[in-house]
């Protein structure tokens, strides 16, 4: 008998597409928007956990990447790859939870809700907000050898957000964009600052930009600028003058044109 053909050896799960289907016919915009959000949530603390830095983790990215780039060649940059790849793999193992009965598997679930024995008391959650940033007076723009970094600064306090490898790579540009907008219809512009000796700084906080946030104030903006899991961590005050100063910067190195 001649051998069967190695796809033979892959034949769809017929229990399996089963599953896929029920679940599917069961989820309304909302729940699976809630759901996947919630599952995309877990699988990254699993990876974090358990795969991070495990070399199998590393291979299975990297042919992710390659998958990536067959289906769109040249579309991205290799930082913005690695990303999709990871987000791919994250995406694998929610949906992995979601279709086998939205309970999360042992091997998927935070440590703390396997433990039997009931957890200590909570920590105190960090406040959104640990350092606030008034009108900046000082805005730059820093091209150092592992890519961009913007750097503002009250005197008081230095913050540095790295950009990516790439001029505007994390889309800041487009995000203080918005907020440049927003400020110039509901803030007064505000009296450009007075020239003087910069400050030394007592506190400088870096920052691995991952976006920011719009908080509503009377005459000012208050932007929120967010850590790469996403929380809000630091404060800027700024006035559109203060916002276009720190869009012009970034468009000198950025892109040409205007808004």
């Amino acid at each position: 008998m001649a051998e069967q053909p190695i796809r033979d050896q892959f034949q769809p799960d017929d229990e399996l597409f089963e599953a896929i289907q029920r679940f599917l016919r069961e989820q309304s915009s909302d729940t699976i928007d809630t759901e996947l959000r919630r599952a995309l949530q877990e699988a990254r603390r699993y990876i974090d956990r358990e795969l991070r830095d495990r070399p199998e983790f590393e291979r299975m990215i990297q042919a992710l990447e390659r998958v990536v780039e067959d289906e769109f060649p040249g579309a991205f940059t290799a930082p913005v790859r690695t990303r999709l790849a990871e987000l791919l793999y994250r995406y694998g193992l929610a949906h992995f939870w979601l279709i086998h009965g939205r309970e999360l598997p042992e091997w998927l679930a935070p440590a703390e809700e396997m433990e039997e024995e009931p957890s200590p008391p909570a920590e105190e959650p960090r406040p959104l907000v640990i350092y606030d940033i008034w009108f900046p007076q000082d805005i730059a723009l820093e091209h150092a050898d592992d890519g961009y970094y913007l750097h503002i600064s009250d005197g008081r306090i230095d913050l540095s957000l790295y950009l990516g490898e790439e001029p505007n790579e994390r889309g800041a540009l487009t995000d203080l964009l918005g907020h440049y907008r927003h400020a110039l219809t509901h803030a007064p512009h505000g009296e450009p600052a007075e020239p003087s000796d910069r400050l030394t700084p007592v506190l400088t906080v870096e920052l691995d930009y991952s976006g920011s946030e719009l908080v509503e104030a009377n005459d000012h903006v208050d932007v929120l600028f967010l850590d790469p899991q996403g929380e809000p961590i630091v404060r800027m005050h700024a006035r559109a003058a203060e916002l276009r100063l720190i869009l012009e910067e970034l468009q000198a190195i950025g892109r040409d044109g205007g808004f």
